[in-house]
């Protein structure tokens, strides 16, 4: 059985991975790091230290044996919750303002047309990024960025290269509210063979020091292995499952109906059958539900309930020194709210058990494809 473990990481220097490939005179910076990253940034400190890869390196780097999730920004103590992109608050002081969060996506039931407004200011509210460290009460995950500007170096004279100026965003080792605390990132490694988790805990110990993204010879991009720990047990699918359609049953759906939501926790990979990206023609047999299985739509309406955005995801092979073909996927924080009868939600539950535990799509063991059912934030955002 596939158990998960957490790793913590800390910033020993600012770090800069780049949103898009690094074309332009300025360029920006994610605000996470990519499990593809966290995955190159372990086999090149196993490669440093073992030389040439061997059947442990394959093990852990090459297969979906070893799933490499995203590492989001946390505060020490606190769990860190990717806001969806139904989440939203004052279109003036965003989240500053905490009691005017709301999640929309019930309000496909109760969306009168009337303009919702912040409880605080009166503004109306507007769609919201970022991160909550807290949901009860509202809280949320501030970063600090940095503009480093910077000048290309000419490498046979290794002088200042002409008309070669460039800027960049860095993310910095604290964050951006109280005292400046310190910034760690967080996140899940999926193990299919338990045995493989005293493996990566020998051969990565705290204290471990890995390089990420980009400027590594300007300083950036060192990060520390705090800790490695064991997952803490989710609320059980079943609770939510309940909690998500007894709040479907108060905002009007109908009974004798099932209603679930997917959450896509990170970037989702599908192609279709001529290897086309899958993007707004998703259905839930993409996921591997039953046939019975549909999309709520809305009232009056054959248009589906979801809420999706694309990105294209551009990478970098470090053993080839050459960039990777881009991926287009569907985003993270995308969601899609799906229904079944009654009399297939034992089916379904198992299904979304499954969807949950070994994910959905392409590129599995870099981190994509993870799906959370039922996600709290949408029956607690909502009132």
């Amino acid at each position: 059985m596939a158990i998960e473990i957490v790793l913590t990481l800390q910033l020993r220097a600012p770090l800069a991975l780049h949103r898009t490939r690094a074309s332009m005179q300025y360029t920006g910076t994610l605000d996470y790091i990519p499990g593809t990253a966290l995955r190159g940034a372990l086999a090149e400190a196993y490669l440093a230290k073992h030389g040439a890869p061997d059947d442990t390196f394959h093990v852990l780097f090459l297969s979906n044996i070893v799933q490499y999730g995203d590492l989001w920004p946390s505060k020490e103590g606190k769990k860190t919750m990717l806001l969806p992109v139904t989440a939203r608050a004052c279109k003036r002081y965003g989240l500053k303002h905490p009691k005017s969060f709301w999640d929309a996506l019930l309000d496909v039931w109760t969306d009168s047309g009337d303009e919702k407004k912040c409880s605080e200011c009166g503004e109306p509210l507007d769609r919201v990024s970022g991160y909550l460290c807290s949901l009860k009460p509202v809280e949320m995950l501030s970063l600090r960025f940095r503009l480093r500007v910077s000048t290309a170096i000419e490498r046979g004279t290794r002088t200042v290269a002409r008309e070669m100026l460039f800027a960049q965003y860095t993310l910095t080792g604290r964050l951006g509210t109280g005292d400046g605390d310190p910034l760690l990132f967080q996140g899940t490694v999926r193990l299919v063979d338990p045995d493989l988790r005293d493996k990566l805990r020998s051969l990565f110990p705290p204290g471990t020091i890995l390089f990420l993204g980009s400027g590594r010879s300007r300083g950036l991009g060192q990060v520390e292995i705090q800790s490695w720990a064991e997952a803490p047990a989710a609320e059980p699918l079943l609770e939510r499952w309940h909690a998500f359609n007894e709040a479907v049953q108060r905002a009007g759906g109908s009974h004798g109906v099932r209603y679930f939501s997917l959450t896509l926790l990170s970037h989702l990979v599908l192609r279709d059958n001529l290897l086309r990206p899958v993007l707004g023609e998703i259905t839930p047999q993409h996921f591997g539900l039953p046939e019975g299985v549909t999309w709520v739509r809305y009232p009056g309406s054959d248009r589906p309930v979801r809420f999706l955005s694309a990105i294209t995801v551009p990478g970098w092979n470090a053993a080839l020194g050459l960039p990777k073909p881009d991926t287009v996927a569907l985003a993270r924080g995308s969601v899609l709210l799906g229904q079944c009868d009654a009399r297939e939600e034992q089916d379904v539950l198992d299904c979304l058990r499954r969807i949950e535990i070994e994910g959905v799509g392409e590129r599995l063991n870099e981190g994509f494809g993870r799906v959370a059912v039922c996600h709290p934030i949408h029956y607690m955002g909502w009132r």
